[in-house]
């Protein structure tokens, strides 16, 4: 009966032609980075309007909308000025502080106030023996990690402990969020990082701003965003609506039982570890992780999860796509089988937190690894059904652009130059909208 059913469901991605209405391709960068969606580079994140119009069609005002993913918070902001209240987790802890500062909206005046001190600080810090800035709580001189020397100049270093040391100051914790937002976004920008990089790529004749001048120049388009969100918020009568971010493991949502309308997600695709990479600026400075090897097994697919085994994935379509892995890569074969065996505790979790009737809408896109296709969208609406979801709908939906490169190496399923590369990566994903039965 259950072998029936799946095969019905995978039915329903046959034949699929993007709806173009789902493309949002009349939107500029302008509008998908107002308010504060503009606060911070991420990759892979998806555009608010999608998240809004999921909210739009299978929400209400006053309803509880998660994300288990949440990543820099899009789907928190745009529930937020939906009035629906929201909770997000992200084991990743730059993700959470980027969520932190867009879900929060600042006082205008007061947050002007804070920039003009922030300033004033930096100005004179800049001057010759004025100001060396005691007790940092930051590595100083040779106390600086060495991955840090590896991506910075000393002189850099010094300003931006400077920075920070500037931030600490400040009296209010939302506006330390908000500055420490700037500070991390600033932080790739002041590197030996390669600009037009994704991938952590070192060019040493790279010339590098100032770090100051960086700094204030994103902070004051963030105080600009954080202006448009307030009067938002205000039109909305939305400023003391919840939005909760939180750095924790999706599969141990802080939410309680049968609590929450929807799910709106993007989860990470088998290769999430990458993140730790492109984030090791931001998790060095602030001293999240010193060992990046350590950090990267914390992400799906990497731990050695007490959630689930890698015999546990529900699906038999994940069972294939592993065995054909295994070929050829039998260490890539384990990761996968970890990785589906992870996202269906994460599954369950959200099955434990959605009242009768709730929707879960799940975007995800499908790659490739090891000359394997990884159908995620398959697996996922097969674990989905094994748990007792019905599949309302699978929208397929082109994507005019994303911030991850497009081009990977198909054997390998890492990011590659575009010269190199042997396939486009993510043109189409996936909306799965799967309802918990009544």
């Amino acid at each position: 009966m259950v072998g029936s059913r799946i095969a019905t469901v995978l039915d329903a991605f046959n034949g699929l032609t993007p709806d173009p209405s789902w493309a949002f391709l009349d939107l500029t960068q302008k509008q998908t980075r107002y308010a504060t969606h503009g606060y911070h580079r991420y990759p892979a994140k998806f555009i608010p309007q999608l998240a809004a119009r999921l909210m739009r069609e299978y929400s209400h005002e006053g309803d509880l909308v998660i994300d288990p993913f949440m990543g820099s918070g899009t789907t928190l902001v745009e529930a937020k000025l939906l009035r629906r209240r929201s909770v997000g987790v992200d084991i990743n802890p730059v993700a959470h502080l980027v969520a932190h500062a867009k879900t929060q909206a600042i006082e205008p005046a007061r947050l002007a106030h804070a920039q003009n001190r922030l300033t004033e600080r930096l100005i004179a810090s800049a001057q010759p023996n004025l100001f060396e800035p005691p007790n940092t709580n930051l590595p100083v001189n040779a106390e600086w990690h060495e991955r840090l020397r590896y991506w910075f100049s000393e002189s850099t270093l010094r300003q931006l402990a400077r920075i920070q040391h500037a931030i600490n100051e400040l009296e209010n914790e939302d506006e330390r969020v908000f500055f420490n937002c700037a500070l991390s976004h600033t932080l790739k920008s002041v590197s030996y990082w390669h600009d037009r990089s994704v991938k952590p790529m070192r060019k040493l004749d790279k010339s590098i701003p100032d770090a100051f001048e960086v700094f204030l120049r994103h902070a004051k388009r963030m105080a600009q965003g954080n202006r448009e969100f307030w009067n938002l918020l205000c039109e909305r009568d939305a400023l003391n609506i919840p939005a909760l971010p939180y750095c924790t493991d999706a599969r141990e949502l802080p939410v309680a039982d049968e609590t929450a309308a929807l799910v709106v997600t993007s989860p990470p695709y088998v290769t999430s570890y990458e993140y730790a990479d492109l984030h090791q600026l931001s998790v060095l400075w602030f001293r999240w992780a010193s060992d990046l090897r350590m950090f990267r097994e914390r992400f799906i697919g990497r731990s050695n999860s007490v959630h689930g085994s890698s015999d546990e994935m529900n699906s038999p379509l994940a069972e294939r796509i592993t065995a054909q892995i295994m070929e050829t890569n039998s260490r890539k074969a384990r990761e996968v089988a970890l990785y589906f065996a992870e996202m269906l505790a994460c599954f369950r979790e959200v099955r434990r937190v959605l009242r009768r009737g709730g929707y879960a809408c799940i975007v995800i896109g499908n790659t490739h690894l090891c000359g394997v296709e990884v159908q995620n969208a398959q697996v996922f609406t097969e674990q989905l059904t094994a748990l007792g979801f019905s599949i309302e709908r699978v929208v397929l939906r082109e994507i005019p652009s994303k911030i991850l490169p497009r081009t990977r190496d198909k054997a390998t399923g890492k990011f590659a130059k575009t010269h190199d590369a042997d396939y486009v990566a993510y043109p189409t994903e996936y909306i799965v909208i799967a309802r918990k039965q009544l």
